[in-house]
């Protein structure tokens, strides 16, 4: 039997969103080191942030205040917020091509929030009664409004279901469970893809790719162990499923690329380490093959543009951040450097590509502060 409710108290990590420290000097890796490498400047901390809009721009939900808000995360700015009736809030926020698209909720309550020295507490309300979709440009300025409330099954409506946007911001997907919903926004039409009769993963993340045809995801199986994952792709015009299974590993986050989309892990808090395998899914075919690296590497990676290798960050040692190049057909490990030392607590928050295909921006949060460093992924 479905759960027709969803979860009433999330707590969410503050995240204050203030300057980055920019310098305009370049950080390079100077190497003559005991193994006399070369020297490596393929990082440097970004003075040009151009290419990198879908980062340094960023449009978040503030419950206290109930607004969108767009924010510059390096200049700490405010560009842009929009202000909700007290009884709507924000479940979703996605990005697509050309700007966000925004889940936002209807209730005949407005949300709770109450906020401590260390978290947020939100507390959302019990009835949910309507459900729709804003499309904003990368300005936060609305360009469309579907209200979805008489469309979508009652589960979805109530916000308890995985959600994607496509691409060019013509489709949605929901996923429920074993339901997979997709609306065209063009026709105003809802396609259920699957259902329990024809599907037996429960699904915890989906992505559309970047053609919009097919749906990457991962989840689970009820007769199945808790510590497999399972995994693979949907083509949305035939209803077709290519699935696989991967042991010892618990899904976190879906990359697409052109040809190929990577799935990474999370770190288990008890031992400390993650699986040290990333997932990929061949877009074309379906299939999928598994990218062995060295642990912790598989908790933040992704497939470059061009489809030929595996990028993947890890923190070596508090604070340390190395940058590791896979050939992606061979699983060697081509180019190497490191990020400058990070003195206070810090997180790897994403690998981004940028307007260069052979640059890619490594995003790290330390103590309120965003750094924008890039990585020349051409082998020397």
């Amino acid at each position: 039997m479905k759960k027709l409710y969803m979860t009433l108290f999330i707590l969410l990590s503050t995240m204050v969103l203030l300057s980055a420290c920019l310098q305009k000097e370049k950080l390079v890796d100077d190497a003559e080191d005991e193994n006399n490498q070369e020297k490596n400047n393929a990082i440097a901390l970004s003075d040009d942030l151009s290419e990198f809009e879908n980062v340094v721009h960023d449009v978040t939900f503030d419950y206290g205040i109930n607004r969108l808000v767009l924010s510059d995360l390096v200049a700490n700015v405010e560009l842009e917020s929009i202000e909700l009736n007290e009884n709507s809030f924000v479940k979703n926020i996605m990005k697509w091509s050309q700007g966000y698209a925004v889940e936002v909720l209807l209730s005949d309550e407005p949300v709770q929030h109450k906020q401590t020295s260390e978290l947020d507490v939100v507390m959302y309300p019990e009835k949910i009664n309507g459900n729709r979709i804003q499309l904003y440009n990368e300005n936060l300025k609305l360009q469309n409004e579907i209200d979805l409330t008489g469309v979508l099954p009652d589960e979805i409506i109530e916000g308890g279901a995985a959600t994607a946007v496509s691409s060019d911001g013509s489709k949605l997907a929901w996923a429920y469970i074993t339901d997979l919903y997709v609306y065209d926004i063009n026709d105003g039409k809802l396609t259920t893809i699957l259902n329990e009769t024809t599907n037996q993963v429960n699904f915890e993340k989906i992505a559309f790719t970047q053609d919009d045809n097919k749906l990457v995801f991962f989840g689970s199986q009820i007769d199945h162990d808790e510590d497999e994952q399972s995994y693979g792709m949907i083509e949305l015009d035939t209803k077709k499923i290519s699935l696989h299974t991967e042991n010892q590993f618990w899904g976190s986050d879906i990359q697409i690329s052109p040809q190929y989309a990577s799935i990474t892990d999370v770190i288990d808090p008890v031992s400390n380490t993650s699986s040290g395998n990333v997932l990929i899914v061949d877009i074309q075919t379906g299939e999928c093959f598994t990218m062995k690296v060295d642990g912790t590497e598989s908790t933040m990676a992704r497939i470059t543009e061009d489809g030929k290798h595996l990028l993947v960050v890890k923190d070596s040692e508090k604070g340390n951040y190395r940058i590791r190049q896979y050939q992606l057909q061979t699983g060697e490990a081509v180019k190497e450097t490191n990020l400058p030392p990070m003195e206070k607590e810090s997180k790897v928050l994403a690998i981004n590509a940028t307007t260069d295909p052979s640059v890619y921006q490594i995003v790290v949060f330390t103590e309120n502060k965003y750094y924008l460093f890039s990585f020349n992924s051409e082998e020397s």
